[in-house]
């Protein structure tokens, strides 16, 4: 007999558009299939109606999380999130009356409270109160309903420029120059109707197949946010990229002049493929657009265009009178689009490697199999080689050395902060600089327009024959130290960790252990700072394999590992600055990246004892505990945000994901952002993800925090939020009074049991719906394995 589907499920599908009943219940046969011979729970006809493509995944990961009527905003059923805009919800919703898709943006009501609605605004809607504000483009609805603030456009499929270079690098110059008069020609448009776009960014520029330019939602941010400024950090920091000096020194909303600075900071971007301003978090970034140094772009892109070049400049001026007075006189230093720029664009958007990978495929099939003849297998690679030369000058000119500029370019790290380390020997760089251009008199040949290019980090290989133990290494700043190519190197460490005192040290593939058999006494231990000379308070818990005391790091592809029956302390132990009564003042930042890293046996993974703004950055990362993965020695106060940026990573039967201590819970508190992308969280038994303990109820943390799911798991009965007293008993916050989007809970199934080799933390089975099918979590064949 077959099985109805819930009908609480069917009313609210029906009510929002979604699907009929006639539809759910054709449904039954795909249910009955992926049930088994569980219950038909309604998570599986949701499920089934989101492989039938009648649900988003999206939209099912809103239903299984009980929050499928949230899915209907005023006339809007929203059905797909946008990674854009950076200051609030961007979405892709369907019209119910007209079933029109539009780019959606919806502000919940704690912020659109602010927005005052100016007087005699029309009528929206007959039926429900909304007002609008007055069109800033035609096309544009700018509503507010009872609580939220929407913000509507008709669709155009596309992407934007920063989804594009993550995929492809930067732009070439030609078309980064008719990015630049397609742009400067539509602001200039909404200039002549008095509106000032506010928010030009790679992450708010949307480029269509058709080669349209497009920056949505003109004049919003500047109603939503008409003051920028370090008292305003609750963004990430992408969405401080291209901002004006003058709006954080003086808090000015926005005008022409902050937009002509935006569009020489884009078109700077589009072509190095970097931003123009450094900074790893928001309080960085507004430092660095504070003192406005960007470089001469010739520098990284020796291929801009002169016209682009000159107006790039013109605009990264600090004082705003020194730009160019309107987009008007921007769009003329420019030019108008161009035919052939367009059609560059285009090609660029469209640019696909497929065919070379198919013919390469095709030549180690012929390759392996054992009828083929050895000179048909050498015509084969002919053919490929031959079809990756033409392929090469059908998409642009052929392969050729870039200019040393450009290389400069290549080396410098995301956040512009640092130049990486080259992944040759020191050997090699320096045979390469020998073999520099010279003319005939032996000299260097360096354009007289640019500057000679800082020479790279150095770079230390150690010995993969035999341990090395932590005090013959000798740091400097920017160094890189890593083991062999294709190899891992131990490094043993005195109890109190491998002091790591050098600014921008990046490890790679080592494996940090404790030493069993110190050869010398432990500096740090007799109470004795080795960085500064100074003598230092050591308490018990004091054991660590990395005692950083510098602002940056990085560690790649590392393993943290105390071996069994030796006494555990924390993975990285980070105290900065070293001079902490002078620093507190001074505002300092820091940030830490680990990637490809596996965590085991450790108290802590980084314990935190640092003061102002930090930003952790961690990828693929294994944390195997017992401990949290993040210790704070306090609750960061109002100018202290911590930023924490996690994917794919596994937490599993471990402590919390971040665990901190609050003294003063009445002191104003900083705010805590958690950036979670196809994670899993499962901690151990009764383990919260975020702990505190105090004497008193934290009452003002819960809402200090903002966290972001994208695509994470949790684990079933595993709490968000928990509080411990002087009594060491648990108290649970309720999550409604949290700020959490897209953290899904699912019961998680590992391939193993927990070990210290990660294939065993390997999620092979899981229940919510995601947008992908990989599953979450880690990437066990990148991170080094166990001993």
């Amino acid at each position: 007999m077959p099985e109805r589907p819930p009908m609480e499920l069917v009313d609210t599908l029906e009510s929002l558009g979604l699907a009929t009943a006639e539809q759910v219940a054709r449904m039954e046969r795909r249910v009955r299939r992926l049930a088994g011979d569980l219950p038909r729970f309604e998570s599986v006809w949701v499920d089934a109606l989101a492989q039938a493509r009648l649900l988003t995944p999206f939209q099912a990961a809103e239903l299984n999380a009980g929050r499928g009527r949230r899915l209907r905003v005023g006339d809007y059923v929203l059905c797909d999130r946008l990674p854009y805009p950076l200051y609030a919800e961007g979405y892709r919703a369907r019209r119910v009356e007209t079933r029109e898709m539009s780019r959606l943006v919806v502000v919940e009501s704690r912020q659109s409270d602010s927005v005052a609605l100016p007087k005699g605004a029309v009528q929206f809607s007959s039926n429900e109160n909304w007002d609008s504000l007055p069109l800033s483009t035609p096309g544009t609805d700018l509503s507010r309903h009872s609580s939220p603030l929407v913000c509507a456009e008709p669709w155009k499929d596309g992407r934007t420029a920063a989804e594009w270079m993550v995929q492809y690098g930067r732009f070439p110059g030609e078309v980064v120059l008719e990015i630049a008069r397609a742009m400067a020609a539509r602001l200039a448009e909404w200039e002549r109707s008095g509106v000032c776009h506010g928010d030009i960014c790679a992450s708010s520029l949307l480029l269509t197949d058709s080669g349209e330019v497009d920056l949505p939602w003109p004049g919003l941010r500047g109603e939503l946010r008409p003051e920028e400024g370090y008292a305003h950090l609750d963004l990430p920091p992408e969405a401080f990229e291209t901002i004006a000096p003058e709006r954080i020194s003086s808090g000015t909303p926005p005008t022409p002049a902050a937009d002509a600075f935006s569009c020489g900071c884009v078109w700077w971007h589009l072509l190095c493929g970097r931003p123009p301003l450094a900074g790893g978090d928001a309080l960085s970034k507004l430092r660095s657009a504070e003192e406005c140094r960007i470089r001469d772009v010739r520098e990284y892109a020796p291929d801009a265009p002169p016209p682009l070049a000159a107006a790039i400049a013109s605009c990264a001026w600090k004082d705003p009178r020194r730009r160019p007075e309107s987009m008007a006189r921007l769009s003329a230093m420019l030019g108008p689009p161009t035919r052939d720029g367009r059609e560059r664009l285009i090609a660029a958007l469209n640019r696909s490697g497929r065919p070379a990978v198919r013919l390469t495929t095709a030549a180690r099939s012929i390759r392996r199999s054992k009828n083929a003849p050895i000179w048909l297998t050498a015509a084969a690679c002919c053919a490929v080689l031959l079809a990756a030369i033409f392929w090469q000058f059908q998409n642009g000119r052929p392969n050729e050395q870039p200019p040393k500029q450009e290389i400069a370019a290549n080396n410098l790290s995301v956040d512009g902060s640092r130049p990486l380390a080259p992944k040759t020997s020191q050997v090699e760089a320096h045979t390469t600089t020998e073999r520099a251009d010279a003319n005939a008199d032996g000299k260097a040949i360096v354009p007289t327009s640019y500057e000679q290019p800082e020479e790279p980090a150095a770079e230390l290989v150690l010995s993969g024959d035999e341990p090395v133990r932590a005090a013959t290494i000798r740091l400097r700043d920017g160094q890189r130290i890593r083991a062999p190519n294709g190899r891992r190197v131990v490094v043993l460490v005195p109890p109190s960790g491998m002091i790591v005192d050098r600014e921008n040290v990046c490890f790679e593939n080592i494996d940090f252990r404790p030493d069993p058999f110190p050869s010398q006494p432990d500096q740090s231990q007799n109470g004795l700072d080795r960085s500064t000379a100074k003598p230092v308070l050591r308490t018990a818990g004091e054991a660590a394999l990395v005692r950083l005391l510098a602002g940056e790091a990085e560690f790649i592809g590392c393993r943290f590992q105390y071996e069994s029956g030796l006494a555990g302390g924390a993975a990285i132990r980070w105290i900065h600055p070293r001079e902490r009564e002078t620093a507190a003042a001074s505002l300092p930042s820091g940030r830490v990246a680990m990637t490809d890293c596996l965590l085991d046996g450790v108290e802590s993974g980084i314990d935190c004892r640092t003061i102002g703004a930090i930003a952790l950055r961690l990828t693929n990362v294994l944390h195997l505990g017992p401990g949290p993965l993040v210790l704070l020695d306090h609750y960061p106060w109002a100018d202290e945000p911590v930023s924490l940026a996690i994917s794919q990573s596994t937490l599993r039967d471990a402590g919390p994901l971040i665990e901190c201590f609050v003294s003063d819970v009445d002191r104003a508190v900083g705010e805590i952002s958690i950036l979670a992308a196809a994670c899993v969280f499962a901690p151990q038994g009764g383990m919260p993800l975020v702990r505190v303990h105090s004497v008193q109820p934290p009452r003002r943390i819960p809402n200090a925090m903002q966290w972001n799911g994208q695509g994470s798991l949790v684990a079933p009965r595993v709490s968000i939020f928990g509080w411990f007293g002087p009594d060491s008993r648990q108290m649970i916050v309720d999550e409604s009074e949290l700020s959490i989007a897209g953290l899904v809970r699912s019961e998680v199934v590992f391939s193993g049991p927990p070990s210290n080799d990660p294939s065993t933390s390997r999620l092979i089975r899981w229940q919510a719906p995601l947008q992908t099918a990989d599953p979450p979590g880690i990437a066990p064949e990148r991170l080094p394995r166990g001993k």
